[in-house]
C-alpha cells in the first residue's frame, strides 16, 4: 500500500494578498514620534503636552506595528510585511525605549536653585583670557584708570571646548 499524501494548495494570486496597512501606519506614527521630539525646542503654547504626545505616538506606533507583524506572520498567505514589519517594529521599539528613557530621566534633573536669575548680578568668578592671564568678573566691572565704570558687562557662554 502506498501512503496517500494530501496537499493543500492556496491560491497565491496578487488579488488575495493584502497590504498590511497597520505596518505602514505604525511606521508613519514612528516617524511622527521622532519629528515631534523637535517640539521641545519651540516656544508654542501648551508646551508641557509635548512629552506626553511623543510618548503616546511611540506607544501607539509599537502597538500597531506589533499587530501588523503578528498578522503578517500568522497569515502570510493573506498579508505582506514580514521583513518591513520586522524592521519597522524594531525601529519603533528602539524609539519607544529612547522616548521612555528621556521621559523618565528628564524629571530626575535637579533644579538649579543656586543659578542666578535673569537680571540678577552674577557671582564673581575667574577665567583665563586668550593670553592665558586670569581675569575676574570684578576686574571687568571695575572702572579703568581715569575712566567711568562700565554700565554692564555682557557674558557670552559657548558650549563646548575648542
Amino acid at each position: 500500500m502506498s501512503p496517500l499524501v494530501l496537499l493543500h494548495f492556496t491560491s497565491m494570486s496578487p488579488q488575495n494578498i493584502r497590504r498590511n496597512k497597520l505596518i505602514w501606519i505604525g511606521l508613519l506614527l514612528t516617524i511622527a514620534a521622532v519629528l515631534s521630539q523637535g517640539l521641545y525646542f519651540t516656544r508654542l503654547p501648551g508646551q508641557h503636552v509635548f512629552p506626553w504626545l511623543n510618548l503616546a505616538l511611540a506607544i501607539v506606533a509599537v502597538i500597531l506595528l506589533t499587530i501588523g507583524l503578528l498578522r503578517a506572520f500568522r497569515q502570510p498567505d493573506l498579508y505582506r510585511g514580514k521583513i518591513s514589519g520586522s524592521i519597522s517594529t524594531l525601529l519603533a521599539v528602539v524609539i519607544l525605549i529612547f522616548t521612555v528613557t528621556m521621559f523618565v530621566d528628564v524629571r530626575k534633573v535637579p533644579a538649579s536653585a543656586g543659578a542666578p536669575k535673569v537680571g540678577q548680578k552674577a557671582p564673581d568668578f575667574m577665567l583665563s583670557d586668550i593670553h592665558g592671564q586670569n581675569v575676574s568678573l570684578s576686574q571687568l566691572l571695575s572702572s579703568p584708570e581715569g575712566g567711568a565704570p562700565p554700565k554692564a558687562t555682557l557674558l557670552v557662554f559657548y558650549r563646548g571646548y575648542w
